[in-house]
């Protein structure tokens, strides 16, 4: 258990910026039925090796079953409501034991449009090598997370659904496998309400290389 009052300033400020700067490359997903009603959120991160490439979308794969469409939510609200971008149809790779991801470029054509018309969007794209997790290395993940009961807004008479920092870092490898890692939590588990909607997002090293992406 990591006890912050015995941290100095340095290290501080370093868990901050990883968690204020991961909380931007994960990306949030919606997933809607056939009948157009969310059925779920999940996290993932575009991937874009090359600025000629149009990004890569990665998640996690358990969290498209029975899933028709899925959309991007950016940061950018206009007229009360939250613009998302198309993520195409994802390819999905889950097998229920040790296979768990998905993943599929954005389509071109709503990608540019999209971009255009969004231009305050902040997207983080990452563009390195993926890594091996080792042993004796800190690993972290972090998403901005709604809480799920929604409370007054002070400045209407509207409701909202606060948002937190959910996330995670000192994760420890414990064990890995040919498709796994297992990491331990450097904390007590938050329960699974915290991590809702967390699936997907990429687990990076203290330098920000990503590892793995969190079922």
């Amino acid at each position: 258990l990591q006890d912050l009052s015995i941290m100095t300033k340095k290290e501080q400020k370093h868990i901050y910026d990883f968690v204020e700067h991961f909380s931007k490359v994960t990306v949030r997903i919606s997933n809607y039925n056939e009948s157009g009603e969310m059925v779920g959120r999940a996290s993932g991160f575009l991937y874009q090796p090359s600025d000629r490439q149009i990004p890569i979308i990665i998640t996690a794969g358990h969290k498209l079953l029975n899933v028709n469409s899925s959309f991007i939510e950016t940061r950018v609200k206009k007229e009360g409501q939250t613009l998302i971008i198309n993520t195409g149809k994802l390819n999905i790779f889950y097998n229920n034991n040790d296979v768990d991801y998905a993943f599929c470029e954005l389509p071109a054509d709503l990608y540019k449009k999209d971009i255009e018309a969004y231009k305050d969007v902040e997207f983080i794209a990452y563009k390195h090598q993926f890594i091996k997790a080792k042993e004796n290395e800190a690993y972290g993940f972090a998403v901005i997370n709604d809480y799920a009961e929604f409370v007054r807004n002070n400045t209407d008479d509207g409701y909202i659904l606060p948002s937190y920092y959910c996330y995670e870092v000192y994760l420890e490898l414990e064990k890995q496998e040919e498709h796994l890692n297992y990491f331990k939590l450097a904390r007590p588990f938050q329960g699974h309400e915290f991590y809702e909607g967390a699936s997907g997002a990429p687990i990076a090293d203290p330098e920000g290389a990503i590892t793995s992406i969190l079922i």
